[in-house]
């Protein structure tokens, strides 16, 4: 997922995306509601949303979070013509929407490339990547990945804003909410988070969760990804790995 573009930057110079309209939301608003058709292109150029699938009448399951360069639109994984997920700002979110029809218009002669369809392989990728850990990881797994994809999606907007000092990023959602994207019980998701706090990765309070050695944090899942899973599989393996990604961001500084 590297070198992937962002709408935000690229609508200054990319002729297509500057015909796209500015839309924000504040945190906890909803920006696309399952079932309903999409009638626009739509990418976030700031900011992170959570996907949640309802899975039965009244039960939801959180699926994944999608952020900077990501499309949850019309012709997007998302769904090509009707939204398969309720899409919910985790912080406030600036989308790019552009009327599905003029995409498709604009679409022959064919979008620049990269444009379209990077954008749409990328979140793919990144959706599919989130899903498959829910899928394969076991809790702990799943919980350590989750906060290392929000510490990516989130420490720019942290970095730009302030709330990113002395190499610890403040998660801006409760714990009930990581546990539920991790496919953790509130119980389950607090066992961990003290596993995690009594090895000093994370400060937690009743409101907040705090990632220690945030620069770590933003190397887990490209670890994960040359080393496979096991090297967070245990709270020792975790410890372990985290210990050598911070003495690495440290050698590089």
């Amino acid at each position: 997922m590297k070198n992937r573009r962002n709408p935000g930057s690229k609508a200054a110079t990319d002729p297509w995306l500057a015909k796209g309209k500015l839309k924000t939301y504040r945190r906890g608003q909803r920006i696309i509601e399952a079932g309903t058709s999409q009638n626009e292109w739509v990418a976030i150029s700031r900011g992170a949303a959570c996907l949640v699938s309802q899975v039965a009448p009244g039960t939801q399951v959180a699926v994944a979070a999608l952020w900077l360069g990501d499309v949850i639109g019309g012709e997007s994984p998302l769904g090509k013509l009707a939204a398969r997920y309720d899409v919910t700002a985790l912080v406030d979110v600036t989308t790019i929407n552009i009327p599905l029809a003029q995409a498709q218009a604009d679409a022959a002669p064919p979008l620049p490339p990269g444009t379209h369809d990077e954008l749409y392989t990328a979140t793919a990728r990144r959706l599919q990547g989130q899903i498959s850990m829910r899928l394969a990881g076991n809790g702990l797994q799943r919980l350590v990945s989750v906060m290392a994809t929000l510490a990516t999606a989130l420490a720019p907007e942290a970095r730009l804003h302030g709330g990113w000092q002395a190499n610890r990023l403040s998660l801006p959602i409760s714990q009930a909410s990581i546990g539920q994207l991790s496919g953790l019980s509130r119980r389950q998701t607090w066992i961990y988070l003290g596993q995690l706090s009594g090895r000093g990765w994370v400060t937690t309070s009743r409101a907040k969760v705090t990632l220690e050695a945030l620069s770590a944090w933003l190397d887990v899942m490209g670890e994960v990804e040359s080393s496979g899973i096991e090297c967070i599989s245990t709270l020792e393996h975790c410890d372990l790995t985290l210990q050598r990604l911070s003495a690495r961001a440290l050698s590089i500084a």
